[in-house]
């Protein structure tokens, strides 16, 4: 295994952040991490803050780089390759494009059960990722083991 795809959707998912270092570590393979802006989240977050859909992606897009840059740093003190990227748009059609493009042979995805209304959303794309992504799913359990 070469090549392995994080899928990156808050900084309280790090336990699957950790899973995909320690894989690509003991694999020799290169970790590739993405940060989505999904559109729909854009709209929604925009409609409850009462503000503009463009500053909303543009801060959600700021957050994302900091997710990114972060694990990077973590990568790299693991000695693990690491490719950075940021996406707009459905998650689940970006994952398995980027997935066949790249060649993905392992997603790694954090879950986090609860949280509500949001928290069943990610449970469905989880699912879907399941179902429709090219390559086999890790899904990292967070807060336990």
């Amino acid at each position: 295994m070469k090549k392995i795809l994080l899928y990156i959707v808050s900084g309280e998912m790090r336990a699957s952040w950790d899973r995909a270092i320690e894989l690509s570590k003991s694999l020799s393979a290169s970790l590739f991490a993405l940060f989505i802006v999904d559109q729909e989240m854009v709209k929604k977050v925009s409609k409850l803050r009462g503000t503009n859909e463009v500053d909303t992606a543009i801060e959600i897009e700021e957050e994302g780089w900091k997710y990114l840059y972060y694990l990077e740093e973590k990568a790299v003190d693991n000695g693990v390759r690491t490719a950075l990227f940021l996406k707009e748009g459905n998650p689940i059609d970006i994952i398995r494009s980027f997935v066949k493009e790249k060649e993905v042979e392992l997603l790694v995805v954090g879950y986090k059960q609860g949280a509500g209304r949001e928290g069943w959303k990610y449970g469905r794309i989880v699912e879907q990722l399941i179902e429709h992504v090219p390559c086999p799913v890790l899904i990292e359990k967070e807060g336990g083991r």
